[in-house]
């Protein structure tokens, strides 16, 4: 099934190997785009076969998010929803746990997602319809992910409980929110150089996580999905 959509969309952590792929499939369907990233020549470099807006912006300062989402919102001449993949993975036992590691996760997971939505909600209250979507992943959904994951599993659940409690907020208002679970290993080039041995038939394609989230995306408020998990093979 082919599928069309006139929507505009405002891109977090565009630069990123995911982003890739949802980049690829929102522009195919006809969508108007603005990327956001801290890395700018990057954004810039990602933005330009699609005619997309770039937009340098450090998601961790509330100032620079309420630029970007007021310079996606003008350059776009408004926006119809989010796709935020900013995001960090890390890894120790509970015990091993420093404030440094935990800052880190949580300000990538968490404090741009908040500051995010935090400024994009709004405009989308305001017109009556809008769509958020944000990545979790498989800890976050089984609330585990095994020895050495409780900072991410935690993280990761704090990014879908964001999210809901975000849709009982302001799903009165048109505002649908979907929570991405990839739920396996992503065949992005970072995987591939981090496991270079490794069976890549049983990753997850990310380009099939750009065409359910582009699905998500268009769904009318009588069919909206709320959860995405997406499986690897087997």
């Amino acid at each position: 099934m082919e599928i069309e959509t006139n929507g505009r969309f405002l891109i977090t952590g565009a630069a990123g190997d995911i982003a890739a792929s949802i980049i690829e499939q929102f522009a195919g369907a006809g969508a108007r785009l603005a990327l956001a990233d801290l890395d700018g020549d990057a954004v810039r470099d990602r933005a330009r076969p699609h005619d997309a807006v770039a937009i340098e912006a450090d998601l961790t300062d509330p100032a620079a998010v309420r630029t970007m989402v007021e310079k996606a919102r003008h350059e776009l001449g408004g926006f119809d929803g989010l796709i935020h993949t900013t995001g960090g993975f890390a890894m120790a036992p509970a015990d091993e746990i420093d404030v440094g590691m935990y800052d880190r996760l949580f300000d990538l997971n968490m404090r741009t997602l908040a500051l995010t939505v935090g400024a994009a909600l709004p405009p989308l209250i305001d017109q009556g319809h809008g769509f958020i979507a944000a990545f979790s992943a498989g800890p976050g959904w089984h609330r585990s992910g095994g020895a050495g994951m409780s900072l991410y599993a935690a993280a990761k659940a704090g990014v879908a409980a964001f999210l809901h409690a975000v849709q009982d907020e302001a799903g009165e208002h048109g505002i649908a929110t979907a929570v991405v679970y990839p739920m396996g290993v992503v065949d992005t080039p970072g995987n591939r150089n981090a496991m270079p041995d490794a069976d890549r038939s049983q990753w997850i394609d990310p380009a099939e996580i750009g065409r359910a989230l582009l699905f998500t995306a268009t769904r009318s408020p009588r069919g909206r999905i709320s959860d995405l998990p997406v499986f690897p093979p087997g």
